[in-house]
């Protein structure tokens, strides 16, 4: 490759590095004349022109000068090196990349030597550059010759992209899909940890000597799904992640998926969540196979398996500040329609409480394992995301995708928050929810007034469209409810669903006129549909009480998530 000087580097009077932007003042503080390159009124054409080709793009550039590989480079260059910047601008590559220089040393070597271009995709190179901490990197990079006009290689062009970002999801899902398959068949609980280990340590960059523990191998209890320490003295201080498996025994009783990070790997949230989807593939096979030797040592038809593990699922609640929580859950008449309805409700890693209602498709044995699936890697997205509905639900229709749950759900999950525009003493919250292709929920306000909140929804989870989901809500004053119910309830043969609907705002809004409480709003509208419905039937209400009084009696006392870990609560 030649370079004329061209516009950017004539002119005796002109620095070379005019266009250089914001790096501009950075290129003036060089002491150019003390280094390899010389005084800048002293650099020929050549390396004049290549270096105003290298500051007018946008892609990532550094030109190697001479023998020495002095570096010069753009903006969009000096991103890519984060901490290595400015004092890289000037010095010799293998200064400045110690760490690459065994790889990339001989690729320049031959440049220079007339071995022509280079082109290499996706290679592995870990830098130095975030405080002084070696990090995996990879680099899909070409290096060309830059030759004067009688020949000679002065100088290499390197023009790079990183793609760490892109090689390590790919690693990372790869990884999955395996982990996915091989306990696709898993029968026996007890064989998990030999059938997922041997997947799990292949993955070396991503888990470091992983472990299944168990409530007997000496762990101490975790009161969080996801804990991130610090194990190890000195040099060898290194973190360690911990993820406790959803499913449905009680937290201390499930297993634990311990593993080492490598000290290359950042500890974020790409990492936490990849490893929660791990955790949950994992607990996902766990219950399947629990399932399988239920079905296996019953014998029971379909019925009585799903519906077992349909109540197994519905956990105790929690029980906020001022916040009394209630659920129901009712299976069908027939053996046939019991499967995919279920309601939940956990608290988040910041302190926050979420609930949720939905329904798989499917009224069977596989609805209800598939629902065990959606629910259980819902649990743990949500969980350690924090974050508000739709995101958790973009997250959890992702995780669906990459672990081949092959199932359809609606959903309506929603937030509790506090409400900064309340009055100062009595207090109040508001709800933040996003609906997945889910019937809408239902606000009872402190009057007896019942409101359909029929936002506009978004589409059913598992769909994997990609299409932004999004966030609605609404004040919750003291006295006031929030219903959320699955189709069961309203739907008939022969009936439309509207009927249905307005058959449930007039039911809730008689209930409430007539001062039920929580419990009493929830099993008056099962005793109005009778026993014998045609589907599942889950239903979960929310009901604020006012911050200036002491909680009702009805409410019950206060369940945080220590009471539910002692288990010191019943299933509703």
């Amino acid at each position: 490759m030649t370079s004329p000087a061209g516009p950017g580097g004539a002119g005796p009077g002109r620095r070379p590095w005019e266009d250089a932007g914001s790096l501009a003042p950075l290129y003036d503080a060089v002491d150019w004349a003390a280094g390899p390159l010389g005084p800048p009124e002293d650099w020929d054409g050549t390396l004049r022109g290549a270096l105003a080709l290298a500051l007018t793009t946008r892609f990532p550039v550094t030109l190697l000068w001479g023998p020495e590989h002095v570096l010069v480079y753009n903006a969009a260059y000096a991103e890519i090196i984060e901490d290595k910047h400015p004092d890289a601008l000037g010095r010799r590559c293998a200064d400045v990349f110690p760490e690459a220089w065994p790889v990339i040393g001989p690729m320049l070597a031959d440049v220079m030597a007339g071995g022509g271009p280079t082109w290499t995709e996706d290679v592995r190179m870990p830098l130095v550059r975030r405080g002084g901490r070696s990090e995996e990197c990879y680099f899909t990079f070409s290096y060309s010759p830059v030759a004067t006009p009688d020949g000679r290689v002065a100088g290499v062009l390197d023009i790079t992209a990183e793609t760490t970002r892109q090689v390590v999801d790919r690693r990372r899902l790869a990884l999955l899909a395996q982990l996915t398959d091989r306990l696709s068949d898993l029968e026996d609980a007890e064989g998990l940890p030999a059938a997922a280990l041997p997947v799990l340590r292949s993955a070396r960059h991503d888990l470091v000597d992983p472990a299944l523990l168990g409530p007997d191998d000496g762990l101490a209890p975790l009161d969080r799904d996801l804990v991130v320490e610090e194990v190890g003295e000195g040099s060898a201080r290194r973190h360690r992640v911990l993820v406790r498996l959803p499913g449905v025994l009680p937290r201390a009783q499930r297993p634990v998926l311990v593993a080492g990070v490598d000290p290359e790997v950042p500890v974020d949230r790409v990492l936490l969540e990849f490893l929660v989807l791990v955790a949950g593939v994992l607990g996902t096979a766990l219950e399947r196979a629990r399932a399988h030797a239920v079905e296996r040592a019953s014998g029971q038809l379909a019925r009585s398996m799903s519906e077992a593990l349909q109540r197994d699922l519905l956990t105790p609640l929690p029980q906020p500040d001022h916040v009394q929580l209630a659920a129901r859950y009712q299976p069908a008449a027939s053996e046939l329609a019991v499967g995919g309805d279920w309601y939940d409700a956990f608290t988040t890693a910041d302190g926050g409480t979420s609930f949720v209602v939905g329904d798989v498709s499917g009224h069977d044995a596989g609805a209800a394992v598939a629902m065990a699936q959606v629910r259980n890697v819902l649990r743990g997205v949500g969980h350690a995301l924090g974050e508000p509905p739709a995101a958790v639900l973009d997250a959890l229709d992702r995780a669906m995708r990459d672990l081949a749950v092959g199932a359809l759900a609606t959903a309506v999950l929603a937030r509790l928050e506090d409400d900064e525009h309340a009055d100062e003493g009595r207090g109040g919250h508001r709800v933040r929810w996003a609906n997945a292709g889910h019937l809408p929920p239902v606000l009872v306000h402190p009057d007896g007034r019942v409101e359909l909140l029929q936002r506009r929804s978004d589409l059913l989870l598992g769909l994997s469209t990609g299409a932004a989901r999004r966030d609605h809500d609404v004040a919750l004053p003291p006295g006031a409810t929030f219903l959320l119910v699955t189709d069961g309830l309203v739907e008939r043969r022969g009936a439309h669903l509207s009927e249905g609907l307005a058959w449930l705002r007039g039911t809730v809004e008689r209930l409430a006129r007539a001062g039920a409480t929580v419990e009493e709003l929830l099993d008056g509208l099962l005793a109005e549909v009778g026993p014998d419905v045609e589907d599942d039937v889950a239903l979960l209400a929310v009901r604020a009480h006012p911050r200036d009084r002491p909680r009702p009696p009805e409410a019950g006392p206060e369940v945080g998530p220590d009471e539910l870990l002692r288990g010191e609560v019943g299933r509703p």
